[in-house]
């Protein structure tokens, strides 16, 4: 019987010490130059949806977006996002210089919903390239990003150029 139940209790002593030896002695491959293993995606994509998920769970938009609360999420996104999330109405250029890569938001949308993309914004995601800029913006500022990012893979010419800087 002290056979079965050692038997029964060490993988649960073994495997979460195994675990914790295999990255404190740093034997985990950190490199940024080349991609991770299938294993690590394969934890932390869902692992970062879920904590956003449950972050913003009980967050909803002030409102529904206008148009105009739209356009001047778009104009903030040209002035402070577009230089890492890549321009409306432009080709695609996918992120090599960073990981996680990041999102080409134009090209590929996001899967996050508006509260998603406002606590996103806000707080940022740790061990990405995503900083938290909740102290640049005020919050009807955020809740315009979000709407703007919303909807940023389906565009119309006619939006993209609304939110272009004005030529004088």
């Amino acid at each position: 019987m002290k056979n079965f139940l050692i038997g029964v209790v060490s993988p649960f002593i073994l495997i979460p010490f195994v675990t914790i030896a295999y990255f404190a002695l740093g034997f985990a491959d950190t490199r940024s130059d080349v991609p991770p293993p299938a294993w690590e995606t394969a934890i932390m994509k869902p692992a970062v949806r879920a904590a956003v998920k449950r972050s913003a769970a009980n967050m909803s938009a002030p409102g529904a977006a206008t148009e105009d609360s739209i356009i001047a999420g778009g104009k903030l996104y040209v002035r402070g996002c577009m230089g890492c999330h890549g321009e409306p109405g432009k080709p695609y250029a996918e992120d090599h210089a960073n990981f996680p890569p990041i999102p080409q938001l134009p090209h590929v949308g996001t899967q996050y919903s508006e509260p998603e993309i406002y606590w996103i914004i806000k707080h940022g995601v740790r061990m990405t390239a995503m900083s938290a800029y909740g102290y640049a913006y005020k919050e009807d500022q955020l809740w315009s990003l979000a709407a703007f990012i919303r909807r940023i893979d389906k565009l119309t010419p006619e939006e993209i150029q609304t939110i272009q800087p004005q030529k004088h």
